[in-house]
């Protein structure tokens, strides 16, 4: 199975580095079960999970990674 690539690459954006923009919109919804629903988790759930998959991949190419997740309650995580 090859590499997924970044849906966006952004050419000197953040001090001249070209930055590779995820865009993750997620349901807070999905999976609940048992545990209390707090708002916005998921989407930082969803951002967090983002960084740990894709950072290192940036930065080895001397990219910045920014991470954007949204929930559908319009929750932006802070990234």
């Amino acid at each position: 199975m090859g590499r997924r690539k970044t849906p966006i690459l952004v050419f000197g954006w953040v001090g001249g580095k070209h930055a590779c923009v995820d865009l993750t919109g997620v349901s807070p919804l999905v999976g609940l079960g048992s545990s209390a629903f707090t708002v916005g988790q998921t989407a930082l759930n969803a951002a967090s999970g983002k960084v740990i998959k894709h950072e290192k991949a940036c930065l080895d190419n001397q990219h910045v990674f920014i991470p954007f997740a949204f929930d559908t309650f319009v929750f932006l995580a802070p990234e």
